[in-house]
């Protein structure tokens, strides 16, 4: 198993409609390659979020259970580290289906509810992520993010 079977299954999930199955498998997809960056000298926890943070253009804070804190922090502890423990999100996470927009979005509910809610774009955005790292250069010689959103071998 590796990298490129976590994006095969991330994305077989994703297609049939189990959303949290799929972001658990990117994000193992997404820790991997962290750990191909930065080498096994940091923590998993700092290679993802480094990876995370240096794989976007932007830097983006939000506020979660009353603090602010760096997107790609969110994504390690409260999707990865949830996910992976306890097995399913945070009763204060959703995500959101944003049909008519292809643009991230990180909304923080206000009273009563407190619930954060993520578009399902950040599904897409991590995928990109992890298939244009050039540690994963010979997953994108071998395979194409199809339209259907199926990835396929070349």
């Amino acid at each position: 198993m590796n990298i490129q079977s976590r994006l095969n299954d991330a994305t077989l999930l994703w297609n049939c409609g189990h959303r949290e199955g799929a972001f658990l498998c990117l994000l193992v997809a997404v820790a991997a390659t962290s750990k191909l960056r930065f080498g096994k000298t940091v923590t998993d926890r700092s290679a993802f979020e480094q990876f995370v943070g240096s794989s976007q253009p932007f830097k983006l804070n939000v506020e979660f259970r009353g603090e602010l804190h760096a997107i790609e922090h969110v994504l390690y502890k409260w999707l990865r580290c949830e996910l992976l423990h306890a097995g399913g999100l945070p009763v204060d996470i959703n995500f959101v289906d944003t049909p008519e927009s292809k643009s991230l979005s990180v909304r923080a509910g206000g009273a009563p509810d407190f619930v954060l809610l993520l578009s399902e774009t950040w599904f897409h955005h991590l995928l990109s992520m992890v298939l244009s790292a050039p540690e994963n250069i010979k997953l994108v010689r071998t395979l194409t993010l199809h339209s259907s959103g199926a990835l396929r071998a070349r």
